[in-house]
């Protein structure tokens, strides 16, 4: 017997056996021909209310997902401008030291003056005013005390006096220099308060 032969034998015999598998697996299937029109109509209402609802489940979805991230897209924008604000609070914080020697260095009088040239004190000058110039592009500024009324929010009074010329509650002294960032104070003014 020749291998094409075998081979159509056994094709045969195969598919033979795969119908009458399959023949036994299928059962009869019962009329359902005099309840047919009903089953349609009742597929067609339910069919529509069953799109909206899913409709309505999708669209529920849709609009609890973009609340979520709106909220979500707040929330960070919150965080991150308050995680700017203390950092540049915390790095301000570390450069009012040397503020306070640019502060010092320019207040000197008397015979200590006379022994800085005039150079120098330019130059000191101009450097204050580069690192005031660069803290107020970050948004800090000094917090105005001498002549104003004290206030506890910016103000720490550190010594009162009687002063007849001077306003009830007035500033009359500043011995530190208090920096502000908006609303929020990084160092309040040490200052001389009259009665």
């Amino acid at each position: 017997m020749s291998k094409s032969k075998k081979k159509n034998d056994s094709a045969e015999i195969n598919s033979g056996t795969e119908t009458e598998i399959l023949e036994q697996q299928i059962p009869e299937s019962e009329d359902l021909s005099a309840d047919s029109p009903d089953l349609i109509a009742e597929a067609d209402t339910e069919a529509p209310e069953i799109e909206k609802e899913q409709a309505s489940d999708w669209e529920d979805r849709y609009l609890r997902i973009a609340a979520e991230y709106e909220n979500y897209r707040r929330r960070s924008k919150t965080e991150l401008e308050s995680l700017f604000q203390e950092a540049t609070c915390a790095v301000v914080c570390e450069l009012l030291p040397v503020l306070d020697s640019f502060d010092s260095a320019l207040s000197i009088e008397g015979e200590t003056k006379k022994e800085i040239s005039e150079s120098e004190a330019t130059g000191i000058s101009l450097i204050y005013k580069q690192l005031i110039n660069a803290l107020n592009k970050v948004g800090v500024e000094e917090i105005k005390a001498l002549g104003e009324k004290f206030d506890p929010t910016l103000h720490q009074a550190v010594m009162s006096v009687e002063d007849e010329n001077a306003g009830e509650n007035e500033i009359v002294e500043v011995f530190q220099k208090g920096y502000k960032r908006g609303d929020r104070v990084i160092r309040h003014s040490m200052v001389k308060v009259a009665n």
